[in-house]
């Protein structure tokens, strides 16, 4: 491109004539008129520092990079705009207002985009092109909402080039705290006034501060960059401007402490944090502790404290829908019913109607209703000008919930019935998740339902029973959103204000004991000869409702009822009271789920909580969970690391019986060990280097456990990947510790474990070579699932693999691929093959600078990869350096798509070379490409390729001897 091309309205790769003449008075002469020849202006950019236009900064740019400063004065570059032009476009900072690695990774789609678009060279042509009229922004420091909203009425299109183009002051951002830098800081105003600044945000974010500037009070450079030697020399070299810059890169991911008066892992605990992070209004702990000065509100507390106000806000809302409903009837008419619902009725019209009103909007099935009016005096005595096609049963007086509900059973029709309170409502998809869970577990006989407060806290997620007959509501006052209120468990009982249960059972039983009339403890009672019968009692969370306590009785009423049926209680169940614990704070744990014979209770730890699109070994992680939920153990998730997604990404990644703690990590886990003294028959650690981080809390917790097996999951051996990666990069053996040297010292933390386990043969060898007896094996579970597509249809080449930071297997594999051995495949295989990358990229990952091709499609992570592995002929894994075994030719496998992989990843899968996978050398482009051209046009060899992986496949990775193993790690001899 000609050095005065403008390629559109907004580039950063031009020479703005006009703008320099105003910018630069001094250089008229030199540019003259209106002439378009830019004359000698590229060298006297480099001398004078003058910026092209105004979305470069030369001066920034030039003082930001030394090697930069070092080149021009070389004579490599005439400025550093010729640099940015040839060569630092690709991953430097042009403009101090403008950060290329945040623009990529907090816009994922633009990472891909710059992959698969030529036309594109860089994320800031794609912000001054697109981003900046779609109000991106392309810097923590610029908000373009609130940059609009400090100018005038003007209309504007594009913020941030408004913003260059015009002389403004803006510097409002929640990363920068504009007044406190002024206060502290007044020598800048003066500056500003002299014209050296244009703006407060301009002098911090120009300059490398050298701990002289801090951006806000909760930000120390001086205190970061002392606590974090190896940031220092990226600063010097100009990797980061300051220690703020990595902070927010990279630091607060990390965790790492921004001042020496802030701890951010606390305050990252507290739970209005945590609802302001998941709910968006707060994009990080950070923002949030520097809005808050740090002291956030205790939002559980003051929620406690507003019951009586909720409650009258409920009540008001009440009598709105009454009103509705006199209007529109509801509609309760049927056919075939769903569910029966009984609902027992004494005044409390307005209630009523509002329960009614949220149970019909609950469900789009067949609801056959049947109100029982126990005498009520109010509206409730024309019920039937509000409600069509329910069953409504009159009763003389108020004969009590008990009396009504057994009044009411022998009317239904409907397979499942569901007792619910007038003071109830119950929440949308609830009588679904309750018919869907009756249908799966024919076991289960009641289903409890996660009962919320007007205040928006918890009455309860499921009841314990204790050996004194007294009951209580687990999890009391506290977030609906907890993790242990978000998991099916078995429970001793639950609540009657919202209960599912079958029908046949229910008339079995004979309904509920009538000698707890008029109410409390009957469920209670029911709920225990469910289980005395041979059937569940069950708490789902799927099933909502909010109920307003004591909305149709008395409290003191209610406390009386309570103490004179709980006698009575005791007095029918001694025999299954005699098997319950004893009330105490520190039983609950153990208390909220009776025991299953047969099950383990296990404490499942890892890096993260282990979503499949991770890889890494997480999906092998994940597949453990799974097996051992499945196989009906009670599994609890801890994370050494709070994960980065929304929980509810989590729920559904699991089993719905797995507790997944995703608001606690290591430095919580001591405390809640203690907090679940003696409840976990193992804990499984997920990767040795965990194990070793555990050691301090296992040992701060060995007393409160002695029972507890602790089984370490090995994974992957990583000296072995270590010592491939040093050689690759060039180590000699006098330069680096030997393989047997790397392995004691990986190893050494294990012997703490009760089990060993290992992810392969190889892997177990070793660990018997150094002392482990007895190391189980557990590889992968991949059922085959192939496609259909034939060969004559297929085409191109699959590369799939999680990428969570450039300085990792999977990237190293990806960058020779496309660099180094893509392009010998481009010349050689037919012109339709194309090359297709895919996989999970982590925030600190980025695939910027890889090369550009028609015929390479980076996908990057894609929910379900099947049509993929269904459309290409061939899979393909350069590997260079590996530890393990490779989750993703396993899966290639059980798609049915025959693979190419590195020698080092085909002897840790012991698969023969032609029977189930094809060997190449590893870091050899030339053998790799002769393997690929041969089987790429060979369907015979194609077709015994697949026939014998899968055949592999169903005997090695099913899920039967999966399940086998597991259970022979927690149950067999040492």
């Amino acid at each position: 491109m000609p050095d005065n091309a403008l390629p559109y309205r907004h580039s950063w790769d031009h020479f703005d004539l006009a703008w320099i003449r105003d910018t630069y008075p001094e250089t008229r002469e030199i540019i003259g008129g209106d002439t378009a020849d830019i004359g000698d202006l590229p060298r006297l950019a480099g001398l004078c520092g003058y910026s092209p236009n105004p979305y470069f900064d030369e001066r920034y740019y030039v003082a930001r990079y030394p090697d930069v400063r070092q080149a021009i004065d070389q004579g490599r570059y005439l400025s550093g705009f010729d640099h940015y032009r040839k060569a630092g476009h690709r991953d430097r900072n042009p403009h101090w207002l403008f950060s290329e690695q945040y623009y990529v990774t907090t816009n994922p789609d633009i990472g891909r985009l710059l992959l698969n678009d030529s036309s594109l060279r860089n994320g800031y042509d794609h912000y001054l092109r697109f981003g900046d009229a779609e109000f991106r922004t392309g810097s923590w420091f610029f908000d373009p909402l609130e940059y609009i909203k400090s100018t005038t009425n003007e209309i504007i299109r594009t913020p941030f080039s408004h913003y260059l183009l015009h002389a403004s002051g803006y510097s409002n951002s929640a990363w920068f705290d504009t007044d406190w830098y002024m206060a502290t800081y007044p020598q800048v105003l003066d500056a500003i006034r002299r014209g050296e600044w244009r703006s407060i945000l301009h002098h911090y974010l120009h300059n490398k501060s050298d701990g002289h500037f801090d951006p806000c009070p909760y930000f120390s450079e001086r205190f970061y960059v002392q606590s974090n030697p190896d940031i220092r020399d990226a600063i010097l070299s100009g990797q980061f401007n300051s220690g703020y810059e990595h902070f927010l890169l990279y630091g607060l991911r990390e965790r790492r402490q921004p001042h020496p008066d802030v701890d951010l892992a606390r305050y990252a605990c507290v739970p209005a944090v945590q609802e302001d992070l998941r709910s968006g209004r707060r994009p990080n702990p950070f923002i949030a502790y520097c809005r808050d000065k740090g002291a956030a509100p205790d939002i559980d507390a003051i929620l406690e404290q507003t019951e009586d106000a909720t409650k009258y806000a409920f009540e008001k809302k009440c009598t709105v829908l009454s009103f509705n409903a006199a209007r529109r009837p509801l509609d309760f008419s049927h056919g075939r019913p769903d569910v029966s619902v009984i609902i027992a009725l004494h005044n409390h019209f307005d209630m009523t109607i509002n329960a009614l009103t949220a149970l019909r909007a609950s469900h789009d099935g067949g609801i056959q209703l049947i109100l029982v009016d126990g005498g009520s005096q109010d509206e409730t005595r024309d019920l039937e000008r509000y409600v069509r096609g329910a069953t409504i049963l009159r009763l003389p007086g108020n004969v009590g919930f008990v009396r009504a509900c057994n009044a009411a059973i022998e009317h239904v029709t409907a397979p499942f019935v569901l007792f619910l309170n007038n003071d109830t409502e119950i929440q949308p998809g609830s009588i679904a998740a309750a018919l869907q869970h009756f249908r799966r577990h024919p076991s289960t006989g009641v289903i409890g339902a996660k009962l919320i407060r007007t205040n928006g806290l918890l009455q309860e997620a499921g009841t314990i029973i204790f050996r004194d007959g007294s009951v209580a509501g687990y999890l009391r006052g506290r977030r609906p959103d907890s993790p242990e209120a978000n998991f099916v468990r078995r429970v001793d009982t639950c609540s009657g204000a919202c209960l599912f249960t079958r029908t046949d059972l229910l008339r079995r039983l004979g309904g509920f004991d009538e000698a707890y009339i008029p109410a409390y403890y009957e469920e209670t009672d029911y709920c225990v000869r469910v289980w005395k019968s041979g059937s569940e009692v069950v708490y789902d969370p799927s099933i909502n409702a909010i109920h307003y306590e004591y909305g149709s009785s008395d409290h003191t009423s209610g406390a009386g009822y309570i103490n004179r049926n709980r006698l009575i209680f005791n007095g029918r169940h001694t025999d299954f009271l005699a098997r319950k614990l004893v009330r105490s704070e520190r039983t609950i744990a153990t208390a909220r789920s009776p025991f299953r014979p047969g099950a383990r209770r296990i404490l499942f730890v890892e890096d993260q909580i282990p979503l499949r699109q991770y890889g890494s070994g997480f999906t092998r992680a994940n597949d453990i969970v799974t097996t051992m939920a499945m196989a009906g153990h009670e599994v609890t998730l801890f994370p050494i690391f709070k994960p980065l997604v929304h929980p509810s990404h989590l729920h559904a990644a699991f089993p719905d019986t797995v507790e997944i703690i995703w608001d606690r990590d290591l430095p919580d886990l001591e405390r809640f060990l203690a907090q679940r003294a003696g409840l976990y028959d193992v804990i499984w650690v997920s990767r040795t280097q965990n194990v070793r981080r555990l050691i301090p809390v296992i040992e701060q917790t060995a007393h409160l456990m002695p029972q507890t097996m602790l089984v370490a999951d090995t994974e992957a051996v990583s000296a072995v990947r270590d010592e491939q990666k040093d050689r690759l990069h060039g180590m000699t053996d006098e330069q680096m510790p030997s393989l047997t040297e790397r392995l004691r010292a990986e190893f050494e933390c294990l012997f703490i474990a009760s089990r060993i386990v290992a992810v392969n043969a190889r892997d177990a060898g070793l660990l018997s070579d150094h002392g482990f007896a007895d190391v189980r094996i557990l590889g992968h579970m991949q059922p085959p699932r192939p496609g259909g597509r034939p060969w004559t249809e297929r085409s191109g080449l699959l590369f799939v693999g999680a990428i969570h930071h450039r300085d990792s297997p999977n990237f190293d594999a990806l960058e020779w691929l496309v660099t180094q051995l893509w392009p010998m495949l481009e010349s050689t295989l037919p012109d339709d093959a194309k090359l297709f990358v895919a996989g999970h990229i982590g925030p600190a990952a980025s695939l910027a600078g890889l090369p550009q091709s028609p015929r390479i499609v980076y996908l990057g992570e894609q929910a379900d990869l099947a049509q993929f592995y269904d459309s290409a002929r061939l899979f393909i894994a350069p590997t260079r350096y590996a530890a393990g075994i490779p989750y993703k030719l396993h899966e290639a496998a059980a798609h049915g798509l025959p693979a190419v992989a590195s020698d080092i990843l085909c002897r840790q899968l012991d698969w023969a070379d032609g029977d189930e996978i094809l060997w190449a050398r590893t870091g050899d482009a030339h053998d790799f490409v002769r393997v690929i051209v041969d089987a790429y046009g060979n369907p015979a060899m194609w077709a015994r390729l697949r026939y014998n992986m899968l055949a592999r496949l169903g005997e090695e990775n099913n899920h039967q001897t999966y399940t086998e193993i597991i259970d022979d790690v927690m149950n067999g001899s040492s």
